[in-house]
């Protein structure tokens, strides 16, 4: 005894096929990836990191180790967009290393720039020392450099006789 399916019970089979379908195919798939907030977190800290360093070279200090470990950041923020795919795990450590780099290079700017507005105030005082000095020793040389230049004449020539040539 073979019974059929009326076609209420084939639509109501096929409404609810259609549904789980529909479910499953909008409910999101999670994954354990790294997330683009730490991305994002880590590439806003490179970049506030990057204008810190250009700051602090504009004031004059030397930044050339903070360039090296905000180039380390950067190398470590693009292994772990290569990583992110084959181990989520390694690509979220690298991004919040590439983080905590990036901030420390943000904090060191400041007292590198400092540093180097000093140097530089120290050579402008040192470059208006110099002109000062030049401008002294001128002025002397100037005032009372004929007294000064027949006192060395007679000194190194006191005992040469000048003869006329006439006689």
């Amino acid at each position: 005894m073979e019974k059929r399916l009326s076609l209420s019970a084939l639509w109501r089979c096929i409404i609810t096929i259609t549904l789980i379908v529909l479910v499953i195919s909008i409910t999101p798939i999670r994954s354990y990836e790294a997330g683009g907030g730490q991305l994002a977190t880590a590439n806003n800290s490179v970049n506030d990191a990057f204008s810190s360093v250009y700051y602090a070279e504009q004031n004059g200090g030397d930044v050339s180790a903070l360039v090296e470990k905000l180039n380390t950041a950067v190398s470590l923020i693009q292994r772990a967009i290569a990583e992110n795919a084959t181990d989520p795990n390694l690509a979220t450590a690298d991004l919040s290393n590439a983080t905590t780099i990036a901030q420390m290079v943000s904090l060191n700017s400041t007292s590198v720039s400092n540093n180097g507005s000093i140097a530089r105030q120290l050579r402008l005082y040192e470059a208006l020392g110099t002109v000062t000095a030049t401008l002294g020793v001128a002025a002397l040389t100037y005032l009372r450099g004929d007294r000064v230049y027949r006192r060395l004449w007679l000194y190194l020539y006191r005992n040469h006789v000048v003869k006329k040539s006439d006689e």
